[in-house]
């Protein structure tokens, strides 16, 4: 065959062209929750005042925190035994946390 003869594509429909992009999403997708996770941990903790931060977000990050503990556990399902050095990057940061504590209305106060 010529080069300059037109290649046939296989249709976007094909199953193959399915399975690949989805394979490619879910990647996607886990890498994607993996680098906002970090970044919005860096901006309270890699902060030289986190605690100004965390009363920028006033009653906020109480919710904050809870969804942090929620994604937490997602990365855990998910990365845990595929993805597990990263995963363990991700908890020696959280155990590097100081300790918090929240108040009735989400206020979190380093202690």
């Amino acid at each position: 065959m010529s080069l300059l003869n037109e290649i046939p594509q296989p249709s976007q429909n094909s199953p193959e062209k399915k399975a690949s992009r989805i394979k490619y999403i879910n990647v996607a997708l886990a890498n994607e929750i993996i680098r906002c996770w970090h970044e919005g941990w860096g901006l309270i903790w890699d902060d030289p005042n986190p605690q100004a931060v965390l009363d920028a977000l006033g009653e906020d990050a109480g919710e904050l925190f809870a969804i942090n503990e929620e994604t937490l556990l997602f990365l855990s399902n998910v990365l845990g035994g595929r993805r597990q050095s990263e995963l363990d990057s991700i908890l020696a940061k959280v155990a590097t946390k100081p300790a918090t504590t929240t108040d009735e209305n989400g206020n979190v106060t380093i202690i």
